[in-house]
C-alpha cells in the first residue's frame, strides 16, 4: 500500500483522473490500459486482497508469495471483467466498487466462502462509507456492529487530516484483527515510526472524546466503544 503525505489530497485527484482515463481505454478494448493500471495500482489492490484473506481467518497463506500473487491477479482479473459498469461518479475506486465481488473471487479460490454473490451483481453499497473515494477497507468486522460508527468515522474524518483519519482507521481495523503490534504494522504502512503511529492513534482519541462531550450533535459518541474504552 502507499505511503499516505499531507500531499495526500491532491495525488489522489491526480488517481482518480489517471484510473478514470485508463479504465474508460480498458472498455474501448484496450488492453495496454489494463496492464498499466495493475502496473500502477498493484498496490492497492494486493493491499486489499491481504486484508479480505487476513479478515477470513487464513493469515496461513499470506507469506506464501505465489498464493497471494494469484489472488491479486483474480482480484484484478474482477476489476476488468466489471469495467464497463464502473461509474467515476460513484465515488469508489474500481477495486473497492467491485469490492464484494472480488471477496466471493478470493474465497472461491481459498476454499472458505464467506458469503455468496451478492444480487447487485458484486458492486458493494458505498454509502456507508465516509471516505468517499473507498480506498481504504473502513473496519470491515466491525462496520455492523454498532449503529453509531459510522458517525464516528465521519467526524474522525472531518476533524483530522487525511493522513491522521486513515492511520487511526488501520490502526482500529489491525487491533480488530488481533494484531499484538498494531503501530509497528501500521507505521510499515503509513511510513511513520511506530511511536509516531500511537500518539496519532491516542491524540485522535483524545480530539473525538472532547468533540463528543462539546457538541450535542454527537451525544450519542459519549459512550461509543472506541470513545469509552
Amino acid at each position: 500500500m502507499q505511503k499516505y503525505t499531507h500531499d495526500d489530497g491532491a495525488r489522489r485527484s491526480d488517481d482518480r483522473s489517471r484510473v478514470t482515463e485508463l479504465m474508460a481505454r480498458i472498455v474501448d478494448g484496450d488492453e495496454a490500459a489494463f496492464f498499466t493500471l495493475v502496473d500502477e495500482f498493484d498496490r492497492r489492490v494486493a493491499y486489499n486482497v491481504r486484508q479480505i484473506v487476513t479478515d477470513m481467518g487464513r493469515r496461513d497463506i499470506l507469506a506464501d508469495e505465489d498464493e497471494m500473487g494469484g489472488l491479486v491477479t483474480d482480484a484484478w482479473l474482477v476489476v476488468r471483467e466489471r469495467a464497463g459498469g464502473w461509474s467515476p461518479d460513484g465515488g469508489a475506486m474500481p477495486w473497492r466498487w467491485a469490492h464484494r465481488a472480488i471477496l466471493h473471487r478470493v474465497s472461491e479460490v481459498v476454499g472458505h466462502r464467506t458469503s455468496p454473490l451478492p444480487d447487485d451483481d458484486g458492486v458493494e453499497d458505498e454509502s456507508w462509507s465516509p471516505t468517499g473515494d473507498g480506498d481504504d477497507l473502513i473496519l470491515t468486522r466491525l462496520r455492523n456492529d454498532d449503529p453509531r460508527l459510522a458517525l464516528m468515522l465521519t467526524t474522525l474524518k472531518d476533524n483530522h487530516s487525511e493522513r491522521d483519519y486513515l492511520i487511526v482507521v488501520e490502526y482500529l481495523q489491525q487491533q480488530s484483527f488481533g494484531d499484538p503490534s498494531p503501530s509497528h504494522t501500521v507505521g510499515r504502512l503509513y511510513g511513520v515510526k511506530p511511536d509516531n503511529a500511537r500518539q496519532i492513534y491516542h491524540r485522535a482519541r483524545k480530539r473525538m472524546r472532547q468533540l463528543a462531550a462539546d457538541d450535542p450533535a454527537l451525544e450519542s459518541l459519549r459512550d461509543f466503544w472506541w470513545l469509552a474504552a
